[in-house]
């Protein structure tokens, strides 16, 4: 019973031997657009946190982005935009050893309405917000931690005559 208590004692030892003899390969991220926070996922204990102005020290390894605020103040209000799909450029973010990562995230943005056909005479409409490395954001902006009403809408023709009006809904 010694014997094996002794032969997994001396394995175990080894095994953290090995692993820590390994030389840590690291690079960094940096995030160049201002008020952005966003949180990465590299795997079981590796999902730092990255925010704007900082240049971060981190792993080298793909990451994929689980979380995206930005937040600009203006006045004395505080408006927030929030990641719903973190694709495009952001969906895997590669950070090599001895590197640095640049994120250009955010504005300008693009709001693209997205029309598809319903049953029948039915036309679905609604809308995306996009930043720069191609995040997808929810709809919903914040204001003072608020969520602001839907937006309107309306649908014109050529001349300028209103076709069609609403106003989107959340959910």
């Amino acid at each position: 019973m010694k014997k094996w208590v002794l032969i997994i004692i001396a394995f175990t030892a080894l095994v953290i031997g090995v692993l820590f003899s390994f030389p840590v390969r690291e690079g960094y991220i940096k995030i160049d657009s201002e008020g952005v926070e966003m949180q990465l996922d590299g795997g079981w204990f590796c999902k730092p946190k990255i925010s704007s102005g900082t240049e971060q020290r981190v792993s080298a390894r793909v990451y994929r982005p689980r979380y995206l605020s930005i937040k600009k103040k203006q006045n004395e209000k505080t408006w927030e935009l929030r990641s719903s799909g973190l694709r495009g450029k952001l969906g895997k973010i590669k950070v090599k050893k001895e590197e640095t990562t640049v994120l250009k995230l955010g504005s300008p943005f693009l709001v693209k309405a997205n029309v598809r056909k319903g049953n029948g005479r039915i036309v679905l409409i609604d809308y995306s917000i996009i930043g720069q490395a191609g995040e997808h954001y929810s709809p919903g902006v914040t204001k003072n931690t608020k969520r602001l009403p839907a937006p309107r809408f309306e649908i014109v023709d050529e001349t300028g005559k209103v076709l069609a009006s609403g106003k989107f809904e959340y959910g």
